[in-house]
């Protein structure tokens, strides 16, 4: 009867541990760290050997050209595309040409969504390009950009 007492204690431990890392204090949590990786790096992961196509003309991008903060610079894009079951936007994905972490997020949709909108705080540390790649459920890709002036100093 030790034995099974043992066990249970310890798969009890290993859950709680699991649930609760600040207690354990291990690497468990909710926000993932930034990956450091070169732009053309990430760029050339993303498009997997496809071209993209010049996006400008399907979406309508909200940038400030100069934000008065580089800690918190709005990104809105509008992408006028069908969002069918058959033929829609899977995926946005936001990055910046010169940031330590030039990934700055990538978002999944679906059909379900109705449309393809995104709106995030993106931190910028200089002057550099926001790149806007939105990729259909066929794999075809799209691109625009925006150049985007940071005050000396960007986000601190």
């Amino acid at each position: 009867m030790e034995r099974r007492s043992f066990i249970k204690g310890t798969f009890a431990l290993a859950t709680i541990g699991l649930l609760n890392p600040v207690l354990f204090r291990h690497g468990l949590s909710a926000a993932e760290e930034a990956v450091e990786m070169p732009f053309a790096e990430l760029l050339n992961d993303y498009l997997s050997g496809k071209k993209a196509e010049d996006g400008s003309s399907i979406m309508t991008l909200n940038i400030p050209e100069a934000p008065e903060n580089g800690a918190v610079v709005p990104v809105e894009v509008t992408i006028n595309h069908p969002m069918s079951a058959d033929n829609y936007i899977s995926n946005i994905t936001v990055l910046t040409t010169k940031n330590k972490a030039n990934k700055a997020i990538s978002f999944d949709l679906t059909p379900a969504s109705g449309i393809a909108y995104l709106y995030v705080n993106v931190k910028m540390g200089q002057t550099q390009d926001v790149v806007i790649l939105a990729k259909t459920n066929k794999g075809k890709i799209f691109k625009a950009s925006q150049n985007v002036r940071v005050a000396l100093g960007g986000c601190g």
